[in-house]
């Protein structure tokens, strides 16, 4: 009598642990079904059901469980270059919602019916604008002397006669006056032959070394008001030289055209201007 009924009550342990095992590996199924298919085990809300139910579009239907369909990404073509339209793109005020959305497509319309956006008007304004700024500004700005005056020209002032008694500013002046007669030698050749070859004679000029005589006894002999009339002289022989140098150029076998022979007899005359009046100083 004891041992059947301590075998019944084991019995029925074995058959009651089978059905909590049971029970459950049942609910951990559902759960992994509810976390990776949800639609499929019913458990999707309905607004998601929708959702999965819904169609995808054809073009962009990346289809998980067809292995014959073939995903083609989205790209530009020919026909569709996908360019955004920056025209209507929000800006970075209307995307923090601190302006109306919907002010990005306002636009002023043109008397030939186009318009431009808001954006696009104040740029165009903008840069109207900082172009009229500068014409105004190079018109009336103060270039450091009045070009019509002459009482900064030679012999109307007073030169530096201790400083110019320096030999090394003694040897500045004449190293200059002696590129003021070579220049002047070339040019008597170039009036005489308007076909001679020049070049070797101006590339012979240190442009280097005549910028900084020019520079020592600038600085020497003037005082600072005259040095701004006496640095825009010196600027200027140094860009002469450079534009003789490309001027006096043409190709060997050929001859000189009257506008290249023009340019050049320009541009030795400017040369010696500039040098007989920065030398006009030191007579």
């Amino acid at each position: 009598g004891k041992g059947a009924l301590y075998i019944n009550q084991k019995d029925h342990a074995d058959t009651m642990g089978r059905a909590l095992r049971t029970a459950a590996l049942a609910a951990v199924a559902v759960s992994g079904a509810q976390a990776f298919a949800p639609a499929a085990a019913g458990f999707v809300r309905p607004a998601l059901r929708s959702c999965a139910t819904a169609a995808k579009p054809s073009s962009l239907a990346l289809r998980m469980n067809d292995e014959n369909t073939e995903y083609k990404p989205v790209i530009p073509t020919a026909d569709n270059s996908m360019a955004p339209d920056y025209a209507r793109e929000p800006t970075q005020f209307e995307r923090q919602g601190l302006v109306d959305s919907g002010a990005s497509v306002s636009s002023v319309v043109g008397a030939t019916g186009g318009g431009l956006t808001r954006r696009e008007v104040y740029g165009v304004s903008g840069a109207a604008g900082a172009g009229v700024l500068g014409v105004v500004w190079a018109l009336t700005r103060n270039i450091g002397y009045d070009r019509k005056s002459s009482a900064r020209e030679a012999g109307k002032v007073t030169i530096n006669a201790e400083a110019i008694a320096d030999p090394k500013i003694m040897a500045a002046i004449a190293a200059l006056k002696e590129n003021r007669s070579t220049l002047n030698g070339l040019f008597e050749e170039f009036k005489k032959d308007k076909n001679v070859d020049l070049s070797d004679g101006v590339a012979e000029f240190e442009l280097t070394s005549i910028r900084n005589n020019l520079n020592s006894v600038n600085l020497a002999a003037f005082d600072e008001d005259t040095q701004i009339l006496t640095d825009r002289l010196s600027r200027n022989i140094i860009q002469d030289l450079v534009e003789l140098e490309g001027a006096v150029k043409f190709k060997e076998g050929t001859e000189r055209s009257p506008k290249r022979a023009a340019a050049t007899q320009k541009r030795f005359v400017s040369t010696l201007e500039g040098f007989d009046k920065f030398l006009a100083y030191f007579k």
